[in-house]
């Protein structure tokens, strides 16, 4: 049945694979009429009779007119991609703000973000931006040294027999060393970043061929960024709050200056890096005591406000960029979705095998994707997991 239909192949290269179906239903008839034949010769004559009729009729009266050619579509490897086109739609233009500002903290030091094209992005290992990330990362890296350090010293049996002995001793080592960790990541996925957002973009070209309606990424990926960020701007304030108590607020007394509120602050959350809180009962940790462990001044105290606040904003960033990349690549299916719901209530003829190339190619994308980002998925995980497991300890205790 399926050799009557004689289309030249190149009409049909794309096209769902007509003749195995019609096969099938060949055979789907023959089993019905051997079935038919055991339980009663009378009715498999009459219905052999009728699927006889019926393929005549398809084969010789009821030929399907030829379709036009499908429409040709460029590859992903074969699409070109524009300096000149600006798509303020594409994830790539609205990535860009986002990651200036993470820039400012030493966060994916790469150059050419808010350019109008993928092809303008590049990471130089050498430049302003990489020293700039490195001697971030090294700030935070002396902090979570010390951390590490206390958490060694303190860290005992007699740790989970105090009440929050756990939280004191590991959560600033688990804290810093987190953000020191994702630094890290993000500077190693900035030389990937440039072939990623490239791929991105001809990904986006390639699926917009289709002429279906494109996401809304720009607000959206926007609210996401401005929400998460704002509610652990939030939290931070109210963090700063709990650990300056003792500051005198009213203004009235002489100590009721920066320097005084700088002091209280970190003193109180920051108390394992200063020497007046260093436990002095274990001997063999006294050579590390000694290297380690300075006294408050001011100089110190600006150290640990700044770096605190960097990375604070390395680890809610690191929940922000994972949102919206995720969010980017799950509009892209909604909008598939949405095309081929739509077309099928209006009763719209639908190219299945430009829909196919177009799902294939989202799919290598979230692949790429994952692959890319999921050291950074990873350590949101573990970093997240913890801190509940912590806060749930604490309420249990």
């Amino acid at each position: 049945m399926g050799g009557t239909v004689n289309v030249h192949s190149a009409v049909y290269g794309k096209m769902l694979k007509t003749n195995q179906i019609f096969s099938a239903g060949s055979k789907i008839f023959k089993r019905s009429g051997v079935t038919g034949k055991k339980i009663l010769p009378y009715l498999m004559r009459q219905k052999k009779d009728k699927v006889k009729k019926m393929e005549t009729q398809f084969s010789s009266n009821s030929q399907p007119p030829v379709p036009n050619p499908p429409r040709s579509r460029p590859f992903l490897n074969e699409q070109t991609l524009s300096i000149s086109s600006n798509d303020p739609e594409s994830f790539h233009c609205v990535m860009g703000p986002v990651l200036v500002m993470a820039q400012l903290f030493g966060i994916l030091p790469v150059s050419g973000i808010l350019m109008p094209s993928p092809l303008q992005i590049e990471f130089v290992k050498f430049s302003v931006r990489t020293i700039y990330s490195a001697f971030i990362s090294g700030m935070v890296l002396f902090m979570a040294t010390l951390s590490i350090i206390h958490m060694i010293k303190t860290l005992n049996s007699a740790t989970f027999e105090v009440q929050e002995g756990i939280v004191t001793a590991t959560s600033g080592a688990i804290f810093y060393a987190n953000c020191v960790m994702g630094l890290i990541i993000f500077f190693w996925l900035s030389s990937r970043w440039v072939t990623l957002q490239r791929d991105w973009r001809s990904m986006e070209l390639f699926i917009d061929s289709n002429k279906m309606e494109r996401p809304k990424l720009r607000w959206k990926l926007y609210l996401i960024a401005a929400s998460i960020l704002f509610v652990a701007l939030i939290e931070h304030i109210l963090s700063i709050l709990v650990h300056v108590k003792k500051y005198d607020w009213s203004g009235k007394s002489d100590n009721a200056t920066f320097l005084n509120f700088l002091e209280i602050y970190c003193t109180s959350s920051h108390a394992f890096i200063l020497e007046i809180h260093l436990l002095k009962n274990f001997d063999y940790f006294k050579t590390l005591e000694f290297l380690f462990s300075v006294k408050y001044n001011l100089a110190l105290g600006i150290f640990i406000f700044i770096v605190s606040k960097l990375a604070t904003f390395t680890w809610n960033f690191t929940d922000v960029f994972i949102a919206m990349v995720a969010t980017g690549l799950a509009e892209r299916y909604k909008t598939l979705n949405k095309y081929v719901i739509s077309s099928i209530s209006k009763h719209r003829p639908i190219d299945w095998s430009e829909l196919r190339e177009d799902y294939a190619v989202l799919s290598f994308m979230v692949k790429k994707v994952d692959n890319d980002i999921s050291p950074i998925i990873l350590l949101s995980f573990v970093n997240n997991l913890y801190f509940i497991c912590l806060q749930l300890l604490k309420g249990l205790s």
